[in-house]
């Protein structure tokens, strides 16, 4: 077995072959093998950029770089991630040599198709802003800045999420007394988080779930049965990723109605296009703490699964479900928020009388 010494002289010598040697297909193919670099994606992209651009494909008997990712199986990705790769290598190889260069494809996701210089302005800003609050500079922040979504006070509006953000995921966690109502409602097992990644999905236990690099919004990506989604707050396009969540799982609770059902965290979007539909469907508007019942019931669930029920929910969210448990999605979740049309207007004194 080869030492560690041994391994890295390899991926070095792998570095210096796709340096020296840019038409050497065995030897880019070694550094995007090389373990230790799995987490180097500029150093992997440009092997991939070199494969791609000098069709060294072909010399390993493939007619397109898609088909050749597609039979190389080992270097753990596929043909969307590799053009991903692609695309953020060459955005990034032009940014100037004074300011700092994202750890991974998904941070400048976003930027790739700006001109190159509204890439450079939105990715010096995300910088700054993650340097002066602490922020982790993850794919958020930087779509924050692009859709010029960040509120007065960044630091302020963070510290409302600073109990839910890993810096080891790009995914905002659910607080546990949420997971919990889920749970409850669904039996005890998600069946799919189609927007998650591994550390989120450490909480929410889903038994599927999409990572970014896999797409949940892809329509080769099914979905099926007790669904629960938290879904990133960007842009796609023109488009919120939270309103293409939610218009997806509308669209597929009504094919499979009897079989497929939904729970989004949503934020709390009012005035916006998208969140129209929202009002269109049952959704409990998320109080910033569950009453007294609720908070017991989260925090006796929470701790017998060994974990902690967090308390304090997020500011300015709302759970949505789509599906036929109507009843079920009030019983779980009414003691989390307002439900509207839960509650009747009896004992107010606004009775309509004179």
């Amino acid at each position: 077995m080869a030492t560690n010494e041994n391994q890295l002289d390899v991926l070095l010598q792998a570095v210096e072959e796709v340096v020296e040697q840019p038409e050497d297909l065995e030897g880019c193919e070694k550094l995007i093998e090389g373990s230790s670099l799995k987490n180097n994606f500029l150093r992997i992209g440009q092997a991939l950029v070199t494969i791609n651009d000098r069709k060294l494909y072909k010399r390993a008997g493939s007619t397109s770089f898609t088909q050749y990712i597609e039979q190389k199986s080992d270097f753990g990705f596929g043909p969307r991630q590799a053009l991903r790769l692609l695309a953020a290598t060459r955005l990034v190889r032009n940014f100037p040599p004074t300011i700092a260069l994202p750890t991974s494809e998904r941070q400048v996701r976003a930027l790739v198709g700006l001109e190159q210089q509204q890439a450079v302005k939105v990715w010096v800003k995300a910088n700054l802003i993650a340097q002066e609050t602490g922020v982790p500079l993850t794919h958020r922040l930087v779509e924050s800045v692009l859709g010029k979504e960040l509120p007065a006070s960044y630091r302020q509006a963070t510290r409302e999420w600073q109990d839910y953000v890993s810096p080891d995921s790009e995914y905002y966690a659910t607080p546990t007394h949420i997971l919990t109502a889920v749970r409850k409602m669904y039996g005890g097992t998600i069946d799919l988080d189609p927007a998650s990644d591994e550390k989120a999905n450490e909480a929410v236990k889903a038994i599927k779930y999409y990572s970014a690099d896999d797409d949940g919004l892809a329509p080769e990506n099914p979905w099926s049965g007790k669904i629960f989604i938290n879904p990133p707050a960007g842009m796609l396009g023109s488009e919120p990723m939270q309103g293409l969540f939610l218009e997806r799982a509308i669209r597929e609770c009504n094919v499979a109605p009897t079989t497929t059902e939904c729970l989004l965290l949503l934020k709390a979007a009012v005035g916006q296009r998208w969140f129209g539909r929202v009002f269109d469907q049952p959704h409990c508007w998320l109080a910033e703490r569950p009453s007294k019942k609720g908070s017991a019931a989260a925090a006796a669930a929470a701790a017998s699964a060994g974990g902690d029920c967090g308390g304090k929910g997020p500011r300015g969210m709302v759970v949505v479900y789509v599906g036929r448990r109507v009843q079920d999605f009030c019983t779980h979740f009414g003691e989390l928020g307002h439900i509207p049309g839960l509650n009747t207007w009896s004992g107010s004194k606004f009775t309509g009388r004179d």
